[in-house]
């Protein structure tokens, strides 16, 4: 259990753990414009969960306002969202009442622990009901792009402002949309540039962050940087969408459409990650069943699969990122005339 007031770990249990920089997490600079706000983040290679809570007070050795953050940490992020809505209550308590809520922090941690210590994570799941579907219809067809980035294993960083809530759940979808046998996205959510020497380090990750500062340090901290539905590059370039990007996304449009106010919010998320699940594996069967056969990516082996002669220079990347012994064969124009024609 952490608790946090603004800038300083005011409480936390149990003594010893390591938690340098938890509390710019757990109350994210901007946070004072909000009243409440939940922030997901990574600490010491282990996730977080913090709930904020801010109440107007006269009192003048608080400048006219209460900030308080109450949070956990786990071993994975899929069993964060189980704590939220009690992380609410105490922080909610302890803003009301300072210093009030601490036996309480400390049996709830003892109960959990015992119960829910010891498990990784088999799969990756969004942590927001409602997130995938949000992400999908806010990027638009730059989904497809991300989609591919992640695939990549490419260092992707979007940027955000308080609450921060919402873009955790970004973070969250986009692990989810590109979760793979063959590659491993690194969700590590909230960031902030006291990590910078950090995610230099990293070969690749899936965060948001609130400093705008990072913007500006490129290829040293980023390969796309996401602001509103814009992906720039590291060299703050617009990066283009594909003819199938724009082709699948059409599809997954009519596919969502034809199914929305059918079902609800959860079965929309779980029919979108399904989709990219999917359109995955495709991918990545047969690109192995090429490494036992031709040894040769041609448009014809991606047409049936969703893919586009657009999206040969991908391929071609992720050939050589899995260090694939294939040839990606690039269509004549007369090719490309007959591919249209059909």
């Amino acid at each position: 259990g952490i608790n946090a007031e603004y800038g300083v770990v005011e409480w936390s249990y149990p003594d010893g753990y390591e938690l340098t920089g938890v509390e710019f997490k757990a109350m994210p600079s901007g946070a004072h414009n909000v009243q409440h706000d939940v922030v997901l983040f990574e600490v010491n290679r282990h996730f977080g969960m913090a709930a904020f809570m801010m109440k107007q007070v006269d009192n003048a050795s608080e400048r006219g306002a209460r900030m308080k953050s109450v949070g956990v940490v786990t071993r994975n992020y899929p069993s964060l969202p189980a704590h939220e809505e009690r992380l609410v209550e105490f922080a909610q308590q302890c803003v009301e009442f300072p210093g009030s809520a601490y036996t309480e922090l400390i049996q709830y941690f003892v109960a959990h622990n015992e119960t829910c210590g010891g498990a990784l994570p088999v799969e990756l799941k969004p942590s927001t009901v409602g997130a995938v579907y949000d992400l999908v219809k806010s990027q638009g067809v730059h989904i497809f792009m991300l989609w591919k980035l992640l695939l990549l294993q490419k260092r992707i960083l979007l940027q955000c402002t308080p609450p921060i809530s919402r873009q955790c759940g970004y973070v969250a979808a986009l692990a989810a949309l590109s979760y793979t046998q063959y590659t491993e996205s690194q969700p590590i959510f909230f960031v902030t540039v006291n990590e910078m020497t950090d995610l230099q380090l990293r070969p690749s990750y899936i965060a948001c962050s609130a400093d705008t500062i990072l913007k500006t340090k490129g290829h040293l901290v980023y390969d796309a940087y996401v602001t509103g539905s814009t992906v720039l590059d590291e060299k703050d370039a617009v990066m283009p969408v594909t003819k199938g990007d724009l082709t699948r996304y059409t599809h997954l449009s009519e596919m969502v459409d034809a199914q929305y106010g059918r079902r609800n919010t959860a079965e929309i998320d779980r029919l979108i990650i399904s989709y990219f699940t999917s359109l995955t594996e495709d991918l990545f069967t047969t690109l192995g069943e090429l490494m036992g056969g031709s040894r040769c990516v041609r448009n014809t082996d991606l047409k049936d699969i969703r893919f586009h002669s657009s999206d040969l220079p991908f391929v071609q990347l992720l050939v050589d990122k899995l260090g694939y012994d294939i040839e990606v064969t690039r269509p004549s124009c007369c090719e490309e005339y007959i591919t249209a024609l059909m």
